[in-house]
């Protein structure tokens, strides 16, 4: 499950960040969010993951934080250059966030199964 959300969250992420760059030549936008809502999503389960499994904690109530100031920054409307520039960090540091999390738990994973 572990790397099924890690290979999500990192096809979903390049497509996200591709689509976002090319939103001011091509109308689509809705792929855009779904992308994006689905690489918040998955973070924010391995957040909650990682919480109940107590891997990370401070990492883990980040991504849960972070995952909800990234849809909320992406669904502001009149964003201006600073706040697309904000959105764009904001979405390859929950790229970063997830992957960091997911490898937390992989680890956790096969320190108790060894």
């Amino acid at each position: 499950m572990i790397k099924l959300l890690q290979w999500l969250i990192r096809i979903a992420g390049l497509g996200a960040l591709v689509l976002g760059l090319m939103l001011s030549r091509i109308p689509i936008l809705n792929l855009h969010m779904i992308l994006g809502c689905i690489v918040v999503l998955a973070l924010a389960i391995l957040a909650l993951w990682a919480l109940a499994v107590r891997v990370r904690i401070p990492a883990a109530i980040a991504g849960l934080f972070w995952a909800a100031a990234t849809i909320y920054v992406g669904m502001m409307k009149n964003r201006g250059t600073m706040g697309e520039i904000v959105h764009v960090l904001l979405g390859i540091g929950a790229i970063g966030l997830a992957e960091m999390l997911a490898g937390a738990l992989a680890r956790k994973r096969a320190s108790l199964t060894a």
